[in-house]
């Protein structure tokens, strides 16, 4: 379960927290280990396309230069010359890694990287290890993307910053869960747009304590298709009838929940449907 401290701590700098204790910052460390393998083994050079019930396609993948940022670590914080010193003391070399090759060096020098975060005489503090406790539970509950347990926020932003700013309201989505934590009942991973191209791609990983704000006046779709594409291999999966309605229930208890709005799009895969079972009943007249 994720605790009260690890959700308060989760927005903070490294130094601006209190050392968790080696003990602790192991366990962390081998959930990011764990992270990192699951990332090699299921999300490398793969493509994912989900086709949802409001008729809308996303294509994306888990870049690995994003990796730091999905698994709470500062990459710009660690790579800049502060840090010099350090990454020679953990790591044995202060050459600059990518983003990849910085958990690469994290997961490979737990022990050294416990340690030095942990020593009162080391100014020098790299990982949050609350953060990353949050940031590795949230992705274990997103899975390899093989099944129907997620929903999508077609988000947009009404913040009076944005409305001035003209952002583009099409580009980013929360993908949510439920967590089944008392104190982030739902996480949620956020996806933007490349500019200027069709494909997605994983930004953030989040736990709000206070999941109305996200959830309210926005649209939510359901995905009714997964398609799992590599160099060489495409795997195609359809939500069944049951997956389908336990989604819709999901949603029904956020709005029943939070009072807010039923904004659910059903209307792309209710038009399949129809369509599906029209063209069903042609072929059998025709016979």
């Amino acid at each position: 379960m994720i605790s009260r401290k690890e959700l308060q701590y989760v927005d903070l700098w490294a130094n601006k927290i209190p050392m968790p204790g080696y003990e602790y910052s192991m366990k962390v460390l081998n959930e990011i280990k764990k992270a990192y393998e699951f990332y090699n083994e299921v999300y490398k050079g793969k493509e994912y396309t989900f086709i949802l019930s409001n008729s809308q396609e996303i294509t994306f993948e888990v870049l690995s230069k994003n990796l730091c940022h999905m698994l709470g670590i500062d990459y710009k914080n660690i790579t800049n010359e502060y840090f010099d010193q350090y990454r020679f003391e953990a790591f044995g070399s202060s050459e600059q890694l990518s983003s990849y090759e910085l958990v690469q060096a994290i997961v490979e020098n737990m022990e050294k990287v416990a340690e030095l975060d942990n020593d009162p005489a080391n100014r020098a503090k790299a990982i949050n290890y609350y953060k990353s406790a949050v940031k590795c539970a949230i992705l274990r509950s997103f899975s390899d993307f093989k099944k129907f347990n997620f929903s999508v926020i077609d988000y947009f932003d009404r913040s009076d910053e944005a409305i001035e700013q003209e952002r583009d309201y099409t580009n980013f989505k929360y993908l949510f869960v439920p967590s089944n934590e008392a104190l982030a009942p739902y996480f949620m991973m956020g996806i933007n747009k490349n500019e200027g191209e069709n494909n997605h791609y994983v930004t953030t990983l989040i736990a709000p304590s206070n999941p109305k704000t996200i959830f309210d006046g926005q649209e939510v779709a359901i995905p009714t298709q997964i398609f799992v594409a590599t160099s060489d291999n495409l795997t195609k999966i359809n939500a069944t009838p049951e997956e389908k309605i336990q989604l819709l229930t999901i949603y029904s208890n956020i709005v029943n929940m939070y009072g807010i709005n039923n904004m659910i799009n059903i209307y792309g895969d209710y038009a399949a449907m129809l369509n599906d079972m029209t063209n069903v009943k042609t072929l059998k007249r025709e016979k």
